[in-house]
């Protein structure tokens, strides 16, 4: 398995835990409080946790890529703006220790994984173990 792989998997996981499953599954009232956003009916909540739901399709389509040695450039820079847009975000407006601040720095690190693979594609296609 690759570093690269095994970022994508780690990232695939986490994301459909904290963030996807909540937005796709989780009570409107909670959801409500934890975005600060109101809305009459769920479907806004559940449209997004669809929405993450297919970044995380996407990422998976690089796996394969991945361990055939080839670099997934689309899903590698799919990632890039997707991590780092929403680190930036979620940082910016993140009080220290909150759900916000612990995602936030979560994809800010996968975003500068992903940076690291594109510029040594090397190393993250060579095998973990």
């Amino acid at each position: 398995m690759t570093f690269l792989s095994l970022l994508l998997i780690t990232k695939i996981a986490i994301t459909a835990l904290l963030v996807a499953l909540p937005f796709l599954l989780g009570p409107q009232a909670r959801l409500e409080a934890a975005t600060g956003l109101s809305a009459k009916r769920p479907i806004f909540f559940r449209l997004y946790g669809v929405a993450i739901t297919a970044l995380l399709v996407g990422y998976g389509f690089g796996i394969p890529s991945a361990e055939h040695q080839q670099l997934p450039w689309g899903v590698v820079m799919m990632g890039l703006v997707s991590n780092t847009g929403a680190a930036l975000l979620l940082l910016s407006s993140a009080k220290p220790r909150s759900m916000n601040f612990w995602l936030g720095s979560f994809f800010a690190l996968i975003a500068l994984a992903l940076a690291a693979s594109a510029v040594a594609p090397g190393l993250a296609l060579s095998k973990a173990w």
